[in-house]
């Protein structure tokens, strides 16, 4: 009987503490997405929530279909896994342990070939920043854009104007070379946050030798910035996989999108090819801000991927020597996403031959500067993801 006393204790002791100081406390996996279909090598990864649970995790346990994967003891939370060539149903599992011995868990499946969804013809969605001797032109019309396909003028369907919400995805290196310089870059990066609006969702990524989300689509000023305090630096660099992580987060709804993405290293350890990332940034609608910091400045092969990166999807690199130039740069980057136009067309070529398609934007009347996006490839997926 005391046996039995002394085990009801323990678990009323332990509910007792998950309601005191974490009892909303919880783990979703998040990528890679439920209903997917993944085949080849990639990675298992989850968040937890609220930030204030993370410092409590001991474990994190990684199942795929029944069996054990990997277990994680330590931040980032993430899982390599490789499913195999064959497109099948698989079930994945977390199961985080905290240190007073409350476990959390979620489980999600992924898809197989017969749930495939059906290619729709989509509209090519084109972000684009108009300027005119350096000022940011607000107050245009759908009326007032062209839009030409490989020369051919296209009927442009929609605009979001500049004032509507903005999805913006953060991604900043925290690989070890980054211990000395991260203090700032958090600063910068807070300050940069602090400058939007209301409305505006961030989804924070850090990454080393792999990705992991430390907030997504969060509204909250007080969560983005207590996830943002619990980064640390440590491990190598896979710029090419955060690039491509961060663009499957951006949201796939009409809208003002953008991505910022900070390293100060050459990448050695991406499983995903340079000429991968380069075409997942071309198929992107999100304009794509880099700054190459350190050696990110200096490596030529690096310095040339963030710089096309950039100016594919009508966005800009920046090459800082110090940190204190961040709260410039990111000030710059601020201003061009609230003066961000968002045009849609449908595209008069069907054809989907998997050729590069140029598109370019003007202004019918006066003369101005204009930014957006260069083109796209016709693949079979959807034109405008």
């Amino acid at each position: 009987m005391k046996l039995v006393w002394a085990n009801a204790l323990a678990v009323a002791t332990a509910v007792m503490s998950l309601g005191a100081g974490a009892q909303e406390a919880s783990v979703r996996i998040t990528y890679p997405p439920a209903d997917s279909i993944v085949t080849g090598a990639t990675r298992i990864e989850v968040a937890i929530s609220p930030p204030a649970v993370v410092p409590r995790v001991e474990s994190v346990k990684f199942y795929a279909n029944g069996r054990l994967v990997c277990t994680a003891e330590r931040q980032p939370f993430g899982c390599p896994w490789d499913p195999g060539t064959a497109v099948r149903r698989n079930q994945l599992r977390v199961v985080v342990t905290l240190s007073d011995g409350t476990q959390l868990k979620n489980t999600l499946w992924t898809k197989d070939i017969e749930y495939a969804e059906q290619v729709r013809t989509e509209a090519v969605l084109v972000p684009v920043i108009v300027t005119h001797h350096g000022r940011f032109v607000g107050g245009l019309q759908q009326q007032d854009f062209e839009i030409l396909e490989d020369e051919k003028p296209q009927q442009v369907s929609t605009i979001t104007s500049e004032d509507s919400p903005l999805d913006l995805v953060v991604a900043i290196d925290i690989s070890g070379s980054m211990e000395d310089a991260l203090p700032d870059v958090k600063n910068a990066v807070r300050q940069l946050l602090s400058k939007l609006r209301p409305g505006d969702a961030v989804t924070l990524l850090g990454f080393n030798d792999t990705t992991f989300v430390a907030a997504e689509r969060e509204k909250s000023r007080q969560v983005r910035e207590a996830a943002l305090d619990l980064l640390s630096a440590w491990g190598g660099t896979a710029l090419y996989d955060a690039t491509v992580r961060a663009l499957d987060l951006v949201t796939r709804q009409t809208g003002r999108k953008g991505v910022v993405i900070f390293s100060d290293g050459d990448d050695r350890n991406s499983l995903t090819a340079r000429d991968v990332a380069m075409s997942r940034v071309q198929a992107s609608d999100a304009m794509l801000y880099t700054i190459g910091f350190g050696s990110g400045a200096t490596v030529p092969k690096l310095r040339a991927s963030l710089e096309s990166y950039a100016r594919a999807t009508g966005g800009r690199p920046f090459f800082p020597r110090q940190v204190k130039e961040l709260d410039g740069i990111f000030d710059e980057i601020v201003a061009d996403l609230a003066h961000q136009y968002v045009l849609s067309y449908a595209p008069s070529n069907l054809t989907r031959d998997d050729r590069w398609r140029n598109i370019t934007v003007r202004v019918r009347k006066g003369q101005y500067d204009v930014r957006a996006r260069r083109g796209y490839r016709a693949s079979k997926q959807a034109l405008g993801s």
